[in-house]
C-alpha cells in the first residue's frame, strides 16, 4: 500500500464527483453515518453533517433520484435499537424536511426492504449490518444494492478499512466515484503523508497501545519527531522498548491527585493521567520550528477535566503556529471543538481507525481499487 500511494496523493480525476455527470441518474451513495446514540438520542451529529454536502451536490447536478445506504453499530440480527430510523431523522433536519416517511418496498433483503423517505426523490435504507452479507463482501448482496443506483458515490472514508461489501464489491458493479468527504479526507491525509511542508512532527496519544504503535513507528519514519503521550506513552515507558532518537516520551505528568510526578515505572503504575509541565514545554520547543502537525489521541484521560490541561495546552498552541495541522480522532476532535479552535486546523479526519491504518501503510483493498 505504501508504495502505490507514494504515487498517487490525490483522487484520480475520473474519480472525482465533480467528473460525474448525474442528470436523470439514479445515484447510491455510501455515507459513514455511525454515529454515537444514547437513549434515543444522538450525541455527536458531526459525521452526520460532514455528509451532507455530498448530498446536495449531487441534487444540485441534477440527480433524478439519491439513495443512501450506511451502517449503524455492530448488530448481529435485525434489532430496532440499531435502526437508522433516528439517522433519517436528522438527515431531514439538514435538508428542511418537516416529516420523513418510512416505506416497505417489498424486496427481499433486511436493507431494503425498508427505506425512509428523507426528501423529495432521497431515500435512506435500513441499516447494512442487518444482512449478514455485508460483512462477507458478497458478490449477490453487491449486485442487489446495486439495483439501487445507475452510478455509486462511496463517501464513506471512515469505512474504508474495511472490505464489506458496500465499500468493495459494489465498486464492481457501477461506476463508482468518491464523494466530497471522501476526497477531503484523502487528499488531506495523502498530502501530509506523502508531500508535508517540513520539518514534520507528529503528537499521538491515547489509549489504544496496539493500535498506536504501528502507526507511531511509520510516523518515526516519516517525521522529524514523534511526540507521544496518554496510556500509550506509559506502556511505552513501562516495557523500556528501544525506540529511534525522534521518538520523544513524557518526562513528567500529573497523578490521580493532581500532583506533579516523574515519569518512571513506579509512578506510571501507581497512575499518571496526563502530561506535565516540563514535557508541554519541551513538547512546544519541539513544535515551535514545525511546518506541519499531524495530532492523534489524547495526552491525558480527557474524560476527566482534571486531565485534559496538557492536551488543550497542545491544541492552542499548534494554532497559534502558521504552519499546515491536521488532527484525527473523535475524542481529539471533540476536544478541539470544544475549545472552539476548528478552524485553527486545515482539516480534521473523520476517520479513526481508517486513518491509523492508512497512516500504519496497512494494505488497503477497498482504497485502492477506488484509486484505480
Amino acid at each position: 500500500m505504501v508504495s502505490n500511494s507514494r504515487r498517487i496523493i490525490r483522487i484520480p480525476s475520473h474519480r472525482q464527483l465533480k467528473r460525474a455527470d448525474f442528470r436523470r441518474k439514479r445515484v447510491l451513495v455510501r455515507l459513514d453515518l455511525n454515529v454515537p446514540i444514547k437513549d434515543g438520542k444522538i450525541l455527536d451529529t458531526k459525521r452526520i453533517e460532514a455528509s451532507v454536502p455530498t448530498i446536495k451536490k449531487i441534487m444540485e447536478r441534477g440527480g433524478k433520484e439519491i439513495n443512501i445506504i450506511c451502517h449503524l453499530g455492530r448488530p448481529t440480527k435485525i434489532d430496532k435499537n440499531f435502526s437508522v430510523e433516528i439517522i433519517a431523522r436528522e438527515i431531514a433536519k439538514h435538508l428542511r424536511t418537516k416529516q420523513i416517511k418510512k416505506i416497505n418496498t417489498g424486496l427481499q433483503s433486511p436493507v431494503l426492504k425498508i427505506a425512509y423517505d428523507v426528501y423529495k426523490g432521497i431515500k435512506l435504507f435500513e441499516n447494512l449490518r442487518f444482512d449478514k452479507r455485508e460483512e462477507q463482501n458478497s458478490t449477490a448482496f453487491a449486485k442487489e444494492l446495486a439495483t439501487l443506483g445507475d452510478i455509486f458515490v462511496l463517501d464513506a472514508f471512515a469505512n474504508i478499512h474495511r472490505q464489506h461489501t458496500s465499500m468493495d464489491k459494489l465498486q464492481s458493479e457501477l461506476t463508482t466515484f468518491a464523494g466530497i468527504l471522501m476526497e477531503k479526507e484523502i487528499n488531506g491525509l495523502f498530502k501530509i503523508l506523502y508531500a508535508p511542508k517540513r520539518p514534520f512532527v507528529a503528537v499521538i496519544g491515547g489509549a489504544k497501545y496496539e493500535d498506536k504503535i504501528p502507526v507511531i513507528n511509520s510516523l518515526s519514519q516519516r517525521c522529524e519527531a514523534v511526540l507521544v503521550g496518554g496510556k500509550t506513552a506509559n506502556k511505552m515507558i513501562l516495557e523500556g522498548a528501544t525506540k529511534p532518537p525522534n521518538i520523544f516520551l513524557p518526562s513528567d505528568g500529573v497523578n490521580k491527585s493532581g500532583a506533579l510526578v516523574e515519569m518512571n515505572k513506579e509512578r506510571i503504575k501507581a497512575g499518571v493521567f496526563d502530561i506535565g509541565p516540563k514535557t508541554i514545554m519541551h513538547y512546544k520547543s519541539i513544535l515551535s520550528s514545525a511546518k506541519t502537525v499531524f495530532f492523534n489521541g489524547n495526552l491525558g484521560m480527557t474524560e476527566n477535566k482534571k486531565f485534559v490541561h496538557g492536551t488543550n495546552e497542545l491544541v492552542r498552541y499548534i494554532t497559534k503556529l502558521k504552519i499546515d495541522a491536521v488532527a484525527s480522532g473523535g475524542n481529539t476532535a471533540d476536544i478541539i471543538y470544544d475549545l472552539g479552535l476548528e478552524d485553527g486546523f486545515d482539516f480534521i479526519s473523520t476517520g479513526g481507525g481508517a486513518t491509523s491504518d492508512l497512516i500504519a501503510g496497512k494494505k488497503l483493498p477497498v482504497l485502492e481499487k477506488l484509486l484505480r
